[in-house]
């Protein structure tokens, strides 16, 4: 189960770095955030309790349902539904994001976790998830392109600290989600007023404010 899941987060990365469309860029990041919601609890399963409970629903609740609406809900307010020239196209985004996974597996089998139970792809898939988000961040020019990579990359890291700890330690990740909530609202808020002075939001066209 532990593999089934890391599989389809490493998936959903792949099409991430595949698609302009901004809409299907939330969508996608919303269903990996309700598997990684189900990954926190199961892979807590053992020592479930109150506080595991907490941070696995909260994290499916804030990373699939909270973070993504107020995406689209700023997406429909920007008025724009795709990246229109990435600094790197579809088909070179796959191209990277293939040579990515393939040292992120590499990688992974010179980075082994301790204990038995731990899949062996969680470090890959971790490492991966890191970078799509960054790849994000860098080769696409709208501002809420660049947030769904920030919320890709901090996935990553969410996924290798539940995945890793017997026990949830409930103030750090419950810290992490709260953070991650102000984050995703003070974001939408500048996307929002970004759109209202400039009338876009391709953070590219910023460098001619340049004095």
């Amino acid at each position: 189960m532990f593999d089934f899941l890391i599989v389809l987060v490493i998936l959903i990365n792949v099409r991430l770095l595949a698609t302009g469309r901004i809409e299907s860029l939330i969508s996608w990041t919303a269903v990996q955030g309700v598997i990684l919601g189900v990954f926190a609890l199961y892979s807590r399963q053992a020592h479930l309790s109150v506080d595991v409970f907490i941070i696995g629903l909260g994290a499916l609740l804030l990373k699939g349902l909270v973070f993504p609406a107020f995406l689209l809900h700023t997406t429909k307010i920007v008025v724009t539904s795709r990246e229109t020239e990435p600094y790197v196209g579809p088909i070179g985004s796959l191209l990277i994001g293939m040579v990515a996974l393939v040292v992120s597996l590499w990688l992974g089998t010179r980075l082994p976790i301790p204990g038995t139970d731990t899949s062996h792809l969680l470090v890959p898939g971790t490492l991966f998830s890191i970078f799509t988000g960054q790849f994000l961040i860098i080769s696409r020019k709208m501002a809420i392109s660049q947030a769904v990579g920030f919320l890709v990359m901090e996935n990553g890291a969410f996924m290798i600290g539940v995945g890793t700890l017997y026990y949830a330690p409930f103030f750090v990740e419950s810290g992490v989600l709260l953070d991650m909530f102000l984050a995703v609202l003070i974001m939408t808020v500048l996307i929002t007023d970004m759109n209202r002075a400039f009338h876009h939001i391709d953070t590219h066209e910023l460098s001619r404010l340049k004095g």
